[in-house]
């Protein structure tokens, strides 16, 4: 009877820190020094929603992102974890108080129903880029912010996204669903790569780390990185993707607020 007791303990723990570890959401708040900015520039960077039936979550999602400020709100692919989720996503895109600009892309969980979710968010007066880009103006600052279909199924291309931008002496951002684009692309003049996809490894247990490593080849995993005079950030993102659940790995809203370099 005492081992019962104490497995029924042991698994109620588990069972309570895997919870924490899914569903409580940290703020990661990044400060970058950049070049192309002379005045402060706020970027809200959500990635991998991947919403499912657990309104719950996604009401906990919305109120933290309505308390927090921000000059520009992007979204880096992956909203659905099934297309009968369309209307949790409708629900919190329409929660969201945003009087900013706002903008995302296509993640390669999203293709099979693509369309509905650009209307989706054009519906929602969020722009989707879908290989373009759109010139702005933000506290007196030139922004370039540039958005690929996603890499990993060849379905970029970001030439046509590029076309008729001037990358010279502008901010230039640019998003893209997984990090190779950083390795098909010589992007010349894009200042920073946001993404998302890799969720961060989900479920960071060394074992299985190892394993994800050699089959997926993470190449970048999570946070930031610098290289060829460009700045990427991974975001782990929200949701899950295969199984339910994070370890190691909570999900993160990323909040990156750039300065003069």
């Amino acid at each position: 009877m005492l081992y019962l007791i104490i497995l029924l303990v042991i698994l109620f723990l588990s069972y309570k820190l895997i919870d924490i570890h899914t569903h409580d959401i940290e703020i990661n708040r990044k400060t970058l020094r950049l070049k192309n900015v002379n005045n402060e520039l706020t970027i809200l960077h959500l990635s991998d929603l991947h919403f499912d039936f657990n309104k719950k979550f996604q009401k906990k999602l919305v109120n933290m992102v309505n308390n927090l400020e921000y000059d520009l709100l992007v979204f880096t692919g992956d909203y659905l974890n099934g297309e009968e989720y369309l209307v949790n996503l409708d629900l919190f895109l329409k929660k969201i108080e945003n009087n900013k600009r706002s903008y995302a892309i296509l993640g390669n969980n999203d293709q099979k129903f693509k369309n509905e979710l650009i209307t989706l968010f054009n519906e929602n007066n969020i722009k989707f880029l879908n290989n373009q880009s759109e010139k702005l103006i933000v506290n007196d600052d030139n922004v370039n912010i540039i958005g690929v279909d996603t890499p990993d199924l060849g379905k970029d291309d970001y030439n046509k996204a590029i076309n008729d931008v001037d990358l010279d002496n502008n901010f230039n951002l640019l998003l893209s669903h997984t990090y190779h684009i950083t390795e098909k692309e010589q992007l010349d003049n894009i200042d920073l790569v946001l993404v998302g996809d890799t969720h961060g490894g989900q479920i960071n247990l060394p074992i299985l780390n190892n394993i994800a490593n050699r089959r997926y080849e993470l190449k970048y995993k999570t946070g930031l990185y610098n290289f060829n005079n460009k700045t990427l950030f991974v975001n782990k993102g929200i949701g899950t993707t295969l199984l339910p659940i994070r370890i190691n790995c909570k999900p993160e809203i990323v909040l990156i607020n750039i300065n003069k370099k």
